[in-house]
């Protein structure tokens, strides 16, 4: 009879342990109808690297982190939003929405929190042929800081939501490219292999000066004539360049990246260098990077170093080393997973 006792006690308290572990997640809905809305339905494409969870948050006293985990669908919170937004006489069209990215971060500083909802999604509309044209993008992180945020955060994120799929319903699309659903469901492959970083055979050698120059594989004309590799032959630790005829060392965070014979190298401040990237058979760029896990007061957090990292913010010191993957709509790097030292 003990046994039994302590069993259910432990089993009870174990339902109330995982239960303290997850946090709800629901898109309000707007008050204010749609002036014209020419769609009844949407369809979704969940393209998130983790569709379990909505990321983490931090809850009560001793900021335990939880997972947010939707009671509804996020299919059937988007059909209930546009349900919501849609008057009388609106069309009978149907949208459809490739979900990059839906996560929510927290972190804690010394007087306030932190607060993060990064959004990433492509907007379709079904044409006459039952193929997709693309009517509208969005990645965009909103913050938000206070001493208690999560509930604000969560506000502001179903407001963005609401908001993007509400200035879109009246858009007639006239895009020329259409897309069959099969298409639809490869559209990363698609929208990355519109920019030569992706498709060339080859990368063009030099200095990048920021992302969009990197991905157009546009560099700055700046010989490069030497450089000195670190210990690990994956990192680069000074560049040289050739200037009024002496060789100078320049100054490696001036740059975003760098490409040199024909390797690709992102800087990374925490490395102290430039850290080479490797393309893979998904089209993807990857790389081993340090990532800031933690914040201090004033920090200036960048969102894409809290989101896509399976298990969670784990990692309790400030230099951890996480598989990145280069987000290549907007030059972030995405971690992937914490290596293990």
């Amino acid at each position: 009879m003990k046994k039994t006792t302590l069993l259910f006690s432990l089993f009870s308290f174990s339902i109330l342990f995982s239960q303290a572990r997850t946090e709800d997640f629901q898109i309000t809905m707007p008050e204010k109808k749609a002036v014209k809305s020419l769609y009844k339905t949407i369809k979704v494409v969940d393209a998130r690297v983790d569709t379990t969870n909505l990321g983490i948050v931090q809850k009560g006293a001793f900021n335990t982190k939880a997972r947010v985990v939707p009671t509804v669908p996020i299919n059937t919170q988007l059909q209930n939003l546009l349900n919501s937004l849609n008057a009388s006489g609106s069309g009978d069209g149907e949208m459809l929405i490739y979900l990059k990215q839906l996560s929510f971060a927290e972190v804690t500083g010394a007087v306030s929190e932190k607060g993060y909802c990064y959004f990433q999604a492509f907007l379709f509309s079904k044409d006459g042929d039952g193929n997709y044209q693309l009517l509208n993008k969005i990645d965009s992180v909103i913050v938000h800081s206070s001493m208690d945020v999560t509930k604000a955060t969560m506000r502001k994120g179903s407001e963005m939501i609401a908001d993007f799929i509400s200035r879109n319903i009246g858009r007639q699309n006239t895009a020329p490219e259409a897309y069959t659903y099969s298409e639809v469901l490869n559209y990363d492959l698609i929208e990355k292999n519109k920019y030569p970083l992706y498709s060339a055979a080859q990368l063009t050698d030099g200095l990048y000066s920021d992302f969009k120059k990197f991905r157009g594989q546009t560099p700055l004309e700046i010989p490069i004539t030497n450089v000195k590799a670190a210990a690990d032959p994956f990192k680069l630790l000074k560049i040289y360049s050739d200037i009024n005829g002496k060789e100078k060392e320049l100054k490696k965070s001036d740059y975003y990246a760098l490409v040199y014979q024909g390797a690709p190298y992102l800087y990374s401040d925490l490395d102290h260098g430039f850290v080479k990237a490797t393309k893979r058979a998904d089209g993807d760029y990857y790389l081993n990077a340090k990532a800031k896990t933690t914040a201090k007061t004033g920090d200036v957090m960048l969102a894409s170093a809290f989101f896509g990292i399976i298990g969670g913010l784990i990692a309790s010191d400030a230099n951890a080393v996480f598989e990145m993957k280069l987000d290549y709509m907007n030059g972030g790097l995405v971690p992937v997973k914490e290596i293990k030292r």
